[in-house]
């Protein structure tokens, strides 16, 4: 697998990371928050819309680690990292390699 594909991917969760960390700000915001509020599948397909459903506190938990993201099941990639939580409708995985390191320094504060 070339290091360039594994940026790329990265990138493209690390964009899902960010609009995701916009609607829960939004959310919280305008006071329309919900105990599952929706958010966009994590995974590194850049043409995956698919949204789910995923409690306020395990979205927090997962934005405190840099590596973890919140995909769909079946939507994560072995290659790039490795499932820590399977729920029935979301996984959260750990990034590894360089997808894990493009996680973390594009991470938003």
């Amino acid at each position: 697998m070339s290091s360039l594909w594994e940026q790329r991917a990265a990138r493209n969760e690390a964009l899902f990371r960010e609009v995701n960390e916009n609607i829960a700000r939004l959310e919280e915001r305008h006071g329309t928050a919900t105990s599952e509020p929706a958010f966009l599948c994590e995974c590194a397909n850049a043409d995956c819309t698919e949204h789910v459903s995923v409690d306020a506190e395990v979205y927090t938990r997962v934005r405190e680690q840099p590596r973890l993201f919140i995909v769909i099941p079946g939507h994560e990639d072995p290659q790039l990292e490795r499932i820590v939580e399977r729920q029935p409708n979301y996984l959260i995985v750990e990034k590894t390699g360089i997808a894990g390191e493009v996680a973390e320094l594009t991470q938003s504060d």
